[in-house]
């Protein structure tokens, strides 16, 4: 879980995510999104999400289409491997506080989780989470496979434990 400032280069259409030690016009603390996809591609777990709520975080991400479910649906995503991102907006600026001292994408977030009483993968929890933060924000979260990271079709779990 990422959040924090993100900036894009336009020229080389590449984001990066900026800590709090980053310098402007001094990238040597700025991590790339390319440097990201090439350690989830190393990762030798089956399963990986990546949440990040900071502005242009959308350039991590492809479009995908969403599978059909049927009763095996979660056995099969559980077997594949997934490298997949949430992120609380595409190639624009995301807002960091909601009211509450989170941003508004981090309350959905944490709502959708604190609802869920089984296993929700990561394609229904962005189904309940992008609807609140369009009607609260003027950002348009995303989720989707990362690009040449490995992913093999799979999608993340969140399993509630008792």
């Amino acid at each position: 879980y990422y959040a924090g400032h993100g900036w894009l280069d336009e020229t080389t259409d590449r984001g990066y995510w900026l800590p709090v030690d980053a310098k402007q016009g001094r990238r040597s603390k700025w991590h790339s999104n390319a440097d990201i996809t090439d350690t989830l591609k190393s990762l030798a777990a089956k399963h990986v999400m990546v949440i990040a709520d900071s502005c242009y975080s959308g350039t991590l991400t492809r479009s995908a289409a969403v599978g059909l479910r049927d009763a095996n649906y979660l056995k099969r995503m559980s077997k594949k491997r997934a490298r997949v991102a949430l992120v609380s907006g595409g190639l624009e600026p995301v807002e960091d506080d909601g009211g509450d001292g989170n941003s508004p994408f981090a309350r959905a977030f944490l709502k959708a989780l604190s609802n869920n009483t089984d296993v929700i993968d990561g394609t229904r929890l962005f189904a309940e989470i992008r609807r609140p933060v369009i009607l609260h924000a003027k950002q348009t979260p995303e989720y989707s496979d990362v690009r040449d990271s490995g992913h093999d079709g799979g999608d993340f779990l969140f399993v509630r434990k008792p």
